[in-house]
């Protein structure tokens, strides 16, 4: 019987040892499941980089192109032609990584206000909870916890709201200097 036991122990072992794998085998074989073919790159504006407008004549009042007089020199605009040229050529230069940035701030602006709010709603319920579990408040510092943690909820509720104006605002900016609305993702 002993000898019974050990021959079938010794055969259990020797197939186990004969099967067993390597964590490098293992590892090697979930590499060549995984390997992916390389993704092929994509040009955008970044990569490629953004070609330099032409020029433009400069322009009289009239909006048409201003021609040199016998001096050499373009004939005067008013200022008001100038200050809308001005403002064009700055929303001109504004590009999609400009408005994405832009975008980033303004929605990084409107969640830390909302944090703010949740920590200031949980300041309120504190101070609401102490007030009413103390059995004795003779100094009055319960409500004036109160008050002040209500003061600051409400500072955190109008920079929230301020907030969502602002990225309200640039996004009307966006659409009415006719770029993507895809920029305001």
């Amino acid at each position: 019987m002993k000898y019974v036991i050990w021959t079938v122990t010794f055969a259990l072992c020797t197939s186990v040892w004969a099967n067993a794998q390597t964590i490098a085998d293992v590892a090697r074989r979930e590499r060549a499941k995984r390997q992916e073919p390389p993704r092929p790159r994509i040009a955008t504006i970044e990569i490629v980089g953004k070609p330099a407008p032409p020029p433009e004549p400069p322009k009289d009042s009239a909006g048409t192109t201003a021609q040199p007089s016998a001096s050499g020199a373009a004939a005067p605009s008013s200022n008001a032609a100038d200050a809308v040229a001005a403002t064009e050529t700055k929303q001109d230069s504004r590009d999609e990584t400009w408005w994405r940035k832009e975008f980033e701030k303004k929605r990084t602006d409107l969640r830390r206000g909302e944090n703010q709010v949740a920590v200031a709603q949980l300041e309120v319920n504190a101070a609401n909870r102490d007030f009413l579990t103390r059995s004795f408040d003779p100094d009055g510092r319960g409500p004036a916890a109160i008050s002040a943690a209500n003061a600051k909820l409400e500072a955190a509720q109008k920079y929230v709201d301020d907030a969502r104006a602002a990225l309200a605002q640039l996004e009307e900016d966006l659409r009415r200097s006719g770029a993507p609305a895809g920029w305001a993702r």
